[in-house]
């Protein structure tokens, strides 16, 4: 038994990886950023970054897989309250994308596959009404989309196909009064 737990123990030093951290500081001596670099036996590759602002205040943090972003990104606004959040794959975002006002409030949700947009997009005015709604396909709008003033009354509302407005657009004023109607 010691003999097996002492070569496993060879086997994995011998496939060790080292981690190196590279940091950048800003000229009042902060840090600015921190790249992990693994080193394998036959490369030395890129694993996570983590970029500050000069306050101090986390930026981005993620990782890197074969030099791609990989998994769950985050960048904050400069006073700490989360920007945006969601995963990546192969270096593309892929998966649900939250974002987040200066404030705290909610601004996106957007669902994203190989790097383009696709199914249901929600954005939210800085004062939490919601802003807009629809979907996306293959990177394009399609479907209804609704699109609502800071006072959470509708805006603008249409269909499209393929990315272009088709059908009937109806358009209100503040007041809830009909602005236009114009059919594509």
């Amino acid at each position: 038994m010691k003999k097996i737990l002492l070569i496993i123990l060879f086997i994995s030093v011998g496939f060790s990886q080292h981690l190196t951290e590279v940091i950048e500081t800003y000229e009042n001596g902060n840090i600015k950023s921190i790249t992990s670099h693994k080193e394998t036996r036959n490369r030395i590759e890129k694993v996570k970054y983590v970029e500050y602002y000069d306050n101090g205040q986390k930026m981005y943090d993620g990782k890197y897989k074969e030099g791609n972003k990989e998994g769950l990104w985050t960048q904050w606004h400069e006073n700490g309250q989360k920007d945006e959040e969601g995963p990546y794959k192969d270096g593309k975002r892929d998966g649900l994308w939250r974002g987040w006002h200066k404030n705290g409030q909610n601004a996106a949700e957007v669902t994203m596959k190989n790097g383009e947009r696709v199914g249901s997009e929600t954005r939210w005015h800085k004062n939490g009404q919601k802003a807009l709604e629809g979907t996306r396909k293959d990177g394009k709008k399609e479907g209804k989309y609704t699109v609502w003033n800071p006072n959470g009354q509708k805006e603008e509302e249409g269909t499209y196909k393929d990315g272009e407005l088709n059908g009937l657009v109806t358009g209100w004023h503040e007041n809830g009064q009909k602005r236009y109607e114009i059919n594509y």
